[in-house]
Protein backbone atom coordinates (compact mmCIF):
# COMPACT_ATOMS: atom_id res chain seq x y z
CA UNK A 1 0.00 0.00 0.00
CA UNK A 2 2.56 2.19 1.03
CA UNK A 3 4.69 1.68 -2.33
CA UNK A 4 1.38 2.10 -4.36
CA UNK A 5 0.95 6.10 -2.61
CA UNK A 6 4.35 6.60 -3.18
CA UNK A 7 3.89 5.78 -7.08
CA UNK A 8 0.60 8.13 -7.25
CA UNK A 9 2.83 11.06 -5.64
CA UNK A 10 4.99 10.72 -8.05
CA UNK A 11 2.63 10.26 -11.12
CA UNK A 12 0.78 13.38 -9.65
CA UNK A 13 4.37 15.55 -9.37
CA UNK A 14 5.40 14.23 -12.98
CA UNK A 15 2.43 14.72 -14.66
CA UNK A 16 1.59 18.61 -14.23
CA UNK A 17 5.12 18.61 -15.71
CA UNK A 18 4.43 16.81 -18.96
CA UNK A 19 1.64 18.67 -19.11
CA UNK A 20 2.81 22.46 -18.67
CA UNK A 21 5.58 21.33 -21.22
CA UNK A 22 3.49 20.17 -23.76
CA UNK A 23 1.55 23.30 -23.76
CA UNK A 24 4.56 25.46 -23.89
CA UNK A 25 5.27 23.23 -26.94
CA UNK A 26 2.04 24.03 -28.16
CA UNK A 27 1.98 27.80 -27.61
CA UNK A 28 5.43 27.87 -29.62
CA UNK A 29 4.10 26.37 -32.43
CA UNK A 30 0.93 28.40 -32.24
CA UNK A 31 3.87 31.87 -32.37
CA UNK A 32 4.39 33.50 -35.54
CA UNK A 33 7.49 33.06 -37.29
CA UNK A 34 10.17 35.66 -37.19
CA UNK A 35 11.51 36.41 -40.78
CA UNK A 36 15.48 37.00 -40.85
CA UNK A 37 16.65 40.32 -42.17
CA UNK A 38 18.54 39.77 -44.90
CA UNK A 39 21.86 41.55 -45.28
CA UNK A 40 21.61 44.65 -47.20
CA UNK A 41 23.78 43.72 -50.49
CA UNK A 42 25.36 46.57 -51.91
CA UNK A 43 25.75 46.76 -55.43
CA UNK A 44 29.09 47.52 -57.25
CA UNK A 45 29.60 50.14 -58.63
CA UNK A 46 30.38 49.27 -62.84
CA UNK A 47 33.98 50.35 -63.30
CA UNK A 48 34.45 53.11 -65.98
CA UNK A 49 35.74 51.38 -68.78
CA UNK A 50 39.74 54.05 -69.66
CA UNK A 51 40.86 52.98 -73.95
CA UNK A 52 44.53 52.60 -73.06
CA UNK A 53 45.65 55.28 -75.53
CA UNK A 54 43.70 57.50 -72.92
CA UNK A 55 45.45 56.30 -69.60
CA UNK A 56 45.90 58.59 -66.92
CA UNK A 57 49.39 56.67 -66.65
CA UNK A 58 50.82 58.04 -69.71
CA UNK A 59 50.73 62.14 -68.16
CA UNK A 60 53.05 60.67 -65.48
CA UNK A 61 55.46 58.87 -67.44
CA UNK A 62 56.51 62.26 -69.40
CA UNK A 63 58.17 65.14 -68.09
CA UNK A 64 56.40 68.57 -68.36
CA UNK A 65 57.77 70.93 -71.41
CA UNK A 66 58.69 73.61 -68.86
CA UNK A 67 61.29 71.39 -67.18
CA UNK A 68 62.77 69.40 -70.13
CA UNK A 69 66.23 70.70 -71.79
CA UNK A 70 66.92 72.70 -75.10
CA UNK A 71 67.10 70.57 -77.67
CA UNK A 72 70.24 69.66 -79.08
CA UNK A 73 71.63 71.71 -81.88
CA UNK A 74 69.77 70.51 -85.44
CA UNK A 75 67.25 68.98 -83.51
CA UNK A 76 63.60 69.69 -83.95
CA UNK A 77 60.28 68.99 -82.19
CA UNK A 78 57.35 67.47 -84.29
CA UNK A 79 53.98 66.49 -82.53
CA UNK A 80 56.21 65.52 -79.30
CA UNK A 81 59.21 63.32 -81.42
CA UNK A 82 62.30 65.20 -81.18
CA UNK A 83 63.98 64.40 -85.06
CA UNK A 84 67.03 65.45 -86.60
CA UNK A 85 68.12 67.93 -89.59
CA UNK A 86 71.16 68.58 -90.39
CA UNK A 87 72.11 70.48 -93.95
CA UNK A 88 75.21 72.84 -93.74
CA UNK A 89 76.97 74.51 -96.41
CA UNK A 90 79.39 77.29 -97.58
CA UNK A 91 79.47 78.73 -100.89
CA UNK A 92 81.77 77.54 -103.41
CA UNK A 93 82.49 80.06 -106.53
CA UNK A 94 83.20 76.72 -108.44
CA UNK A 95 79.75 75.26 -108.16
CA UNK A 96 79.19 78.20 -110.80
CA UNK A 97 81.29 76.31 -113.21
CA UNK A 98 78.08 73.07 -113.20
CA UNK A 99 74.83 75.06 -114.07
CA UNK A 100 71.78 72.27 -113.77
CA UNK A 101 70.51 74.87 -116.91
CA UNK A 102 73.33 73.16 -119.09
CA UNK A 103 71.11 70.03 -118.93
CA UNK A 104 67.31 71.03 -118.50
CA UNK A 105 65.37 70.49 -121.80
CA UNK A 106 62.69 73.27 -123.12
CA UNK A 107 60.04 73.28 -121.54
CA UNK A 108 56.92 75.68 -122.62
CA UNK A 109 54.88 77.14 -119.32
CA UNK A 110 56.61 74.74 -116.74
CA UNK A 111 54.20 75.78 -113.94
CA UNK A 112 50.97 74.01 -116.26
CA UNK A 113 52.88 70.33 -116.17
CA UNK A 114 52.64 68.04 -113.87
CA UNK A 115 55.53 65.08 -113.22
CA UNK A 116 55.78 62.87 -110.56
CA UNK A 117 58.97 60.31 -110.34
CA UNK A 118 57.83 57.46 -108.00
CA UNK A 119 59.24 57.13 -104.78
CA UNK A 120 60.60 53.36 -103.37
CA UNK A 121 57.72 51.25 -101.51
CA UNK A 122 59.46 52.84 -98.19
CA UNK A 123 60.60 56.18 -97.37
CA UNK A 124 63.97 56.46 -94.97
CA UNK A 125 63.89 57.62 -91.63
CA UNK A 126 66.59 59.56 -89.75
CA UNK A 127 65.11 59.38 -86.89
CA UNK A 128 67.30 61.53 -83.87
CA UNK A 129 70.40 62.13 -86.21
CA UNK A 130 71.63 64.73 -88.03
CA UNK A 131 72.07 63.19 -90.90
CA UNK A 132 69.37 64.59 -93.74
CA UNK A 133 71.95 64.97 -96.34
CA UNK A 134 72.84 61.50 -96.33
CA UNK A 135 69.13 60.61 -96.38
CA UNK A 136 67.76 62.92 -99.09
CA UNK A 137 71.13 61.80 -101.17
CA UNK A 138 69.88 57.94 -100.60
CA UNK A 139 66.17 58.93 -101.40
CA UNK A 140 67.89 60.77 -104.58
CA UNK A 141 69.46 56.98 -105.56
CA UNK A 142 66.38 55.13 -104.38
CA UNK A 143 63.68 57.26 -106.90
CA UNK A 144 62.92 56.67 -110.44
CA UNK A 145 64.05 56.83 -112.77
CA UNK A 146 66.40 54.11 -112.02
CA UNK A 147 65.63 52.86 -109.17
CA UNK A 148 68.22 49.70 -108.92
CA UNK A 149 69.95 50.58 -105.98
CA UNK A 150 70.26 50.37 -102.12
CA UNK A 151 72.13 52.91 -99.82
CA UNK A 152 72.97 52.78 -96.52
CA UNK A 153 72.02 56.79 -95.66
CA UNK A 154 73.99 56.55 -92.41
CA UNK A 155 77.46 55.43 -94.45
CA UNK A 156 76.64 58.37 -96.54
CA UNK A 157 76.11 60.58 -94.36
CA UNK A 158 79.68 59.36 -92.27
CA UNK A 159 81.86 59.49 -95.71
CA UNK A 160 80.16 63.03 -96.19
CA UNK A 161 81.96 64.67 -93.08
CA UNK A 162 84.54 63.20 -93.80
CA UNK A 163 85.18 64.87 -97.02
CA UNK A 164 83.20 68.44 -96.43
CA UNK A 165 84.41 71.80 -95.61
CA UNK A 166 84.15 71.45 -92.15
CA UNK A 167 86.97 70.28 -89.80
CA UNK A 168 86.31 68.11 -86.77
CA UNK A 169 82.40 67.20 -87.50
CA UNK A 170 83.61 63.33 -88.73
CA UNK A 171 81.82 60.73 -86.16
CA UNK A 172 80.10 63.41 -84.58
CA UNK A 173 76.14 63.97 -84.82
CA UNK A 174 76.60 67.38 -86.64
CA UNK A 175 75.78 67.79 -90.57
CA UNK A 176 77.10 67.98 -93.00
CA UNK A 177 77.12 69.73 -96.92
CA UNK A 178 74.93 68.73 -99.68
CA UNK A 179 77.73 68.94 -101.94
CA UNK A 180 79.82 66.00 -99.85
CA UNK A 181 76.44 64.08 -100.10
CA UNK A 182 77.19 63.93 -104.15
CA UNK A 183 80.83 63.48 -103.84
CA UNK A 184 79.68 60.71 -101.76
CA UNK A 185 77.74 58.95 -104.39
CA UNK A 186 80.32 59.93 -106.96
CA UNK A 187 83.07 58.02 -105.07
CA UNK A 188 80.22 55.00 -104.72
CA UNK A 189 79.73 55.55 -109.03
CA UNK A 190 76.48 56.02 -108.18
CA UNK A 191 76.32 59.01 -110.26
CA UNK A 192 78.28 60.31 -113.37
CA UNK A 193 81.42 62.33 -112.96
CA UNK A 194 79.57 65.49 -112.16
CA UNK A 195 76.64 66.89 -110.27
CA UNK A 196 74.99 70.48 -111.09
CA UNK A 197 73.18 73.26 -109.46
CA UNK A 198 70.18 75.14 -109.92
CA UNK A 199 70.20 78.93 -109.96
CA UNK A 200 65.93 79.60 -109.31
CA UNK A 201 63.21 77.52 -108.61
CA UNK A 202 62.24 77.76 -112.11
CA UNK A 203 65.71 76.04 -113.42
CA UNK A 204 64.91 73.47 -110.74
CA UNK A 205 61.25 72.63 -112.19
CA UNK A 206 62.36 72.74 -116.12
CA UNK A 207 65.39 69.80 -114.34
CA UNK A 208 62.55 68.03 -112.55
CA UNK A 209 59.42 67.81 -116.02
CA UNK A 210 62.71 66.52 -117.86
CA UNK A 211 65.26 64.92 -116.49
CA UNK A 212 65.12 63.27 -112.52
CA UNK A 213 64.84 64.54 -109.01
CA UNK A 214 66.49 66.65 -107.11
CA UNK A 215 68.70 67.17 -103.28
CA UNK A 216 67.72 70.75 -102.05
CA UNK A 217 69.20 72.46 -98.73
CA UNK A 218 68.00 74.90 -97.06
CA UNK A 219 66.58 76.92 -94.16
CA UNK A 220 64.48 75.18 -91.90
CA UNK A 221 61.14 77.60 -90.73
CA UNK A 222 59.07 76.37 -87.96
CA UNK A 223 55.87 76.34 -90.21
CA UNK A 224 57.93 73.71 -92.58
CA UNK A 225 57.63 70.99 -90.07
CA UNK A 226 54.14 71.28 -89.84
CA UNK A 227 52.31 71.71 -93.39
CA UNK A 228 49.18 72.90 -93.26
CA UNK A 229 46.77 69.98 -95.09
CA UNK A 230 50.35 69.40 -96.54
CA UNK A 231 51.14 72.45 -97.79
CA UNK A 232 54.90 73.83 -96.11
CA UNK A 233 54.97 77.16 -94.88
CA UNK A 234 57.80 79.92 -94.36
CA UNK A 235 56.76 80.77 -91.11
CA UNK A 236 58.32 81.44 -87.83
CA UNK A 237 61.80 81.74 -87.41
CA UNK A 238 64.43 79.26 -89.18
CA UNK A 239 67.23 80.55 -86.74
CA UNK A 240 70.36 78.73 -87.67
CA UNK A 241 68.21 75.23 -88.52
CA UNK A 242 69.33 73.87 -92.06
CA UNK A 243 67.12 70.85 -93.38
CA UNK A 244 68.03 68.19 -97.03
CA UNK A 245 65.27 67.13 -98.93
CA UNK A 246 64.29 65.32 -102.05
CA UNK A 247 62.07 66.85 -104.76
CA UNK A 248 60.55 64.46 -106.70
CA UNK A 249 57.74 66.11 -109.04
CA UNK A 250 55.54 69.16 -109.61
CA UNK A 251 51.64 69.82 -109.57
CA UNK A 252 50.51 72.17 -111.36
CA UNK A 253 46.85 72.87 -109.53
CA UNK A 254 48.71 73.08 -106.04
CA UNK A 255 51.54 75.02 -107.68
CA UNK A 256 54.13 73.20 -105.79
CA UNK A 257 56.71 70.66 -105.84
CA UNK A 258 56.53 67.20 -104.14
CA UNK A 259 58.48 66.86 -101.69
CA UNK A 260 59.90 63.64 -99.95
CA UNK A 261 61.15 63.76 -96.20
CA UNK A 262 62.99 61.34 -93.87
CA UNK A 263 61.10 61.79 -90.66
CA UNK A 264 59.00 58.58 -91.19
CA UNK A 265 55.43 57.77 -92.78
CA UNK A 266 53.19 60.18 -89.89
CA UNK A 267 54.85 63.56 -91.02
CA UNK A 268 52.93 65.24 -93.78
CA UNK A 269 51.25 62.87 -96.34
CA UNK A 270 52.28 59.31 -95.52
CA UNK A 271 56.35 61.26 -95.33
CA UNK A 272 56.17 63.85 -97.81
CA UNK A 273 54.75 67.35 -98.22
CA UNK A 274 53.88 70.04 -100.99
CA UNK A 275 56.65 72.90 -100.92
CA UNK A 276 54.95 75.88 -103.31
CA UNK A 277 57.04 77.49 -105.93
CA UNK A 278 57.27 80.53 -104.60
CA UNK A 279 58.63 79.08 -101.03
CA UNK A 280 61.29 77.41 -103.24
CA UNK A 281 62.59 80.68 -105.17
CA UNK A 282 62.56 82.19 -101.75
CA UNK A 283 64.33 79.81 -99.47
CA UNK A 284 66.73 79.64 -102.53
CA UNK A 285 67.25 83.70 -102.42
CA UNK A 286 68.44 82.91 -98.19
CA UNK A 287 71.15 80.69 -99.45
CA UNK A 288 69.12 77.28 -100.41
CA UNK A 289 70.77 74.90 -102.60
CA UNK A 290 69.33 72.62 -105.31
CA UNK A 291 71.37 70.04 -106.55
CA UNK A 292 71.11 67.05 -109.22
CA UNK A 293 73.11 64.71 -111.41
CA UNK A 294 72.96 62.28 -113.93
CA UNK A 295 72.54 58.65 -112.19
CA UNK A 296 75.15 55.65 -113.72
Amino acid sequence: MARERTRLAVAEIVCPGERFLVSRVKRAEEMPKRRRKRAAIKKKKPRKRISPASHPIWKKARRSAAKARPLAEGHVLVEGTVVGTGFVQEPDPRDDNFPLGAVVGAVDDPRSKEKVWQLPAHLLNQGSTNSCVGHSCAHFIMAAPIMSHTVDAIALWRRAQEIDEFAGNEGTNSGTSVRAGFKALRERNLIASDYRWANDADETLRFILTRGSVVVGSKWYPGMSEPLNGIMRLTGNPGSTGHAYLLFGFSPDQDAFLMANSWGPSWGINGCAFLPYDALDQLMQQDGVVCSAIED
